[in-house]
């Protein structure tokens, strides 16, 4: 059976997003960007709901072709891109990017998603 694992970024506080959503206080260092990156490599699978999957398929799949980009964020970038996404939804059609959209149940894919192997 599969483990889930709950990662996000927030502030000491309790904060995911600051006033008018912005999550631009949230930008991460290298370090962090490598922590991220050698917690993902022992993951199979990303869960996103649309608000999550918007902010990052917005950046992520070219971040590593932009030419201030980091080693770090390039490195995160091609993870991923190459990582399978679920993506939870009821108002958009469509996700790309090595992604899968389900505008069902949640609760029932994710029960049905932890008793695979992975």
């Amino acid at each position: 059976m599969r483990k889930l694992i709950y990662g996000m970024n927030l502030s000491l506080d309790g904060y995911i997003s600051a006033p008018g959503d912005d999550l631009g206080w949230s930008a991460p260092s290298d370090e962090l960007f490598q922590w991220w990156l050698d917690q993902e490599r022992a993951i199979s699978l990303f869960l996103y709901g649309r608000r999550l999957w918007e902010n990052m398929s917005g950046f992520w799949p070219t971040g590593d072709q932009q030419p201030d980009a980091t080693p770090a964020q390039i490195e995160f970038a091609r993870n991923w891109r190459d990582m399978p996404k679920v993506v939870f939804s009821s108002t958009i059609d469509k996700v790309d990017w090595n992604a899968r959209l389900v505008t069902g149940d949640a609760v029932a894919e994710i029960t049905r998603l932890r008793a695979e192997d992975g």
